[in-house]
């Protein structure tokens, strides 16, 4: 069923990696715990907890949630009349807004118990006014390099290692020269890190 907007919390245990397409829909990201990495271009954004970012329909994106991220999602068909905003970027939740995403965590997950205070957030959603900042933090993963010095976190940092060990694979390197680039040639050390961080 499609809905003109639709609430729904994510609880995502391993590290996921969207490819990079034009959203089908209008959508509002809210972190509540880890890290949600969006890529918009050559720039990628760190969503921290507590940090809402909105993607307008159309928006050419890939999207990294770290593992045991907590998120919760709106989004909106490409079709709503609203006027919506049409850039992308960070926004600052008000008051109401944080009270009814909050409800929504609360109430059961049908339809009709959401719908009115879908209706009320969607109208929220009219006034945002989004905008693109580059952090602290997504200033670190960009500076980032697996064979480099960093300040981030080594969990972090292992996370962004097993992300670019399988793009590299994906994009037609041979897993023995990744693992030998990215983790000295230890293929039992990366074999571990798959099944903790990817799940498999």
């Amino acid at each position: 069923m499609h809905y003109a907007i639709s609430y729904q919390a994510e609880h995502n245990d391993f590290l996921i990696c969207t490819s990079r397409r034009k959203s089908l829909k209008h959508k509002l990201i809210c972190v509540r715990q880890g890290l949600v990495l969006v890529k918009l271009g050559k720039h990628e954004f760190a969503v921290e907890p507590n940090q809402y970012f909105w993607l307008p329909f159309d928006t050419l994106v890939s999207i990294t949630y770290t593992p045991n991220t907590l998120v919760d999602t709106i989004e909106l068909s490409s079709r709503v009349s609203l006027r919506l905003p049409k850039q992308a970027g960070f926004i600052k939740s008000n008051e109401l807004m944080t009270a009814l995403l909050n409800r929504l965590r609360d109430v059961p997950a049908t339809r009709d118990k959401q719908i009115d205070l879908l209706t009320v957030l969607q109208q929220e959603l009219v006034d945002l006014c989004p905008a693109l900042k580059e952090g602290k933090l997504s200033q670190q993963i960009a500076q980032w390099k697996y064979d480099g010095e960093s300040s981030l976190s080594s969990e972090l940092q292992l996370v962004l290692r097993v992300r670019e060990a399988n793009k590299q694979m994906q994009s037609g390197k041979k897993r023995p020269v990744v693992v030998e680039a990215l983790f000295d040639g230890n293929d039992s050390l990366f074999t571990g890190l798959e099944k903790a961080i990817l799940g498999r």
